[in-house]
C-alpha cells in the first residue's frame, strides 16, 4: 500500500510542463485534513527539490470526499522519461520529508484517511477545445477559475466522427455569434470512464450556470444552431454518461 500510494504521487509529481496528455489521479479521503497534510509536505518538498513549479492541482468532487489531482504532459516519451527518473526524485523527497518532526505519525494518518483509486490518462484535442488564453494566464489569474465542469460522453453506433463533426460545428457556431469560454475536450489513453471528457472551467459555478444560460440563449437565437441541435435530437452522436462538480483546492496547487 505504501510503495503504490507513493510511486504514484511521485511520478505525478515528476511531471513539470502544461501539454496534449493529462494525468488525472483519483483519491477518496475520509479525513481530508490528515490527507492533505502529508500532501501538502511532499508536493512541497518535490517542489523545492527539482526547483521548479510543478503545475499541479488537487480538486474536490462537490458533496463527496473525492479528490483529484491533476498534472500534464507534452509527449508519452517525456511520460516514461520521467517515471524512470522518480525513483531519484523520490529519495531526496524523502530525505527532505525525515526532518518533519512526527512524520511517521503524520504519514499514518495519510494512509488510514487515503485510498488511492488510481490514475486516468487523457489526451488533449487542441482543435476541439479553447484552452490557450487559460494556459496563458499567471498561476493567481488561473486560480481564480476555481470550477470545473466534467462532463463524461460515450458514443452512438453513429461512431466518433459524427461526434466531432457536432464538436466542430458548434466550435464554429460559438465563433459567429461571439460565444467564448474555456474548455477542454479529451479523449481517453487508459482507464477510462466514457469515450471522450468534456471539462469547462469558470469561476464558481453560480457563474457557470449563468454563462451557460447566456451561450445557449445566443446559440438558439441563429437558425443554423437550431437546425443542428434539431437533428442531434432526433438522430444523436452521443450521450451523457456522468456529470461532475469539481472545486479546486487552490491552497493546495504546486
Amino acid at each position: 500500500m505504501k510503495k503504490i500510494i507513493l510511486t504514484t504521487i511521485l511520478f505525478l509529481t515528476t511531471l513539470f510542463s502544461f501539454g496534449q496528455y493529462f494525468v488525472i489521479g483519483e483519491m477518496d479521503s475520509e479525513n481530508q485534513s490528515d490527507t492533505m497534510e502529508f500532501l501538502d509536505l511532499w508536493m512541497s518538498g518535490t517542489k523545492e527539490v527539482v526547483g521548479e513549479n510543478l503545475n499541479m492541482s488537487i480538486f474536490q468532487k462537490e458533496l463527496s470526499n473525492t479528490h483529484f489531482f491533476v498534472r500534464s504532459v507534452s509527449t508519452l516519451q517525456e511520460w516514461v522519461d520521467q517515471e524512470n527518473a522518480s525513483d531519484e526524485v523520490g529519495a531526496k523527497v524523502f530525505a527532505k520529508m525525515g526532518q518533519v518532526e512526527n512524520i511517521q505519525d503524520i504519514f499514518q494518518s495519510f494512509l488510514k484517511a487515503t485510498d488511492f483509486k488510481g490514475a486516468r490518462l487523457y489526451e488533449l484535442m487542441p482543435e476541439y477545445s479553447n484552452m490557450d488564453g487559460y494556459f496563458a494566464m499567471s498561476p493567481e489569474e488561473k486560480k481564480e477559475y476555481k470550477y470545473r465542469r466534467v462532463v463524461h460522453y460515450n458514443l452512438t453506433d453513429a461512431g466518433e466522427q459524427p461526434f466531432l463533426d457536432n464538436q466542430k460545428f458548434w466550435i464554429d457556431a460559438d465563433k459567429k455569434l461571439g460565444v467564448n469560454y474555456y474548455y477542454a475536450l479529451m479523449k481517453p489513453v487508459f482507464a477510462t470512464d466514457s469515450d471522450f471528457m468534456l471539462v469547462l472551467l469558470d469561476k464558481t459555478r453560480f457563474d457557470y450556470h449563468k454563462n451557460w444560460s447566456e451561450r445557449m440563449d445566443k446559440r438558439f437565437s441563429d437558425p443554423d444552431f437550431n437546425n443542428n441541435y434539431e437533428q442531434t435530437q432526433k438522430a444523436p452522436v452521443s450521450s451523457v454518461v456522468d456529470e461532475w462538480n469539481l472545486t479546486l483546492l487552490d491552497q493546495y496547487t504546486y
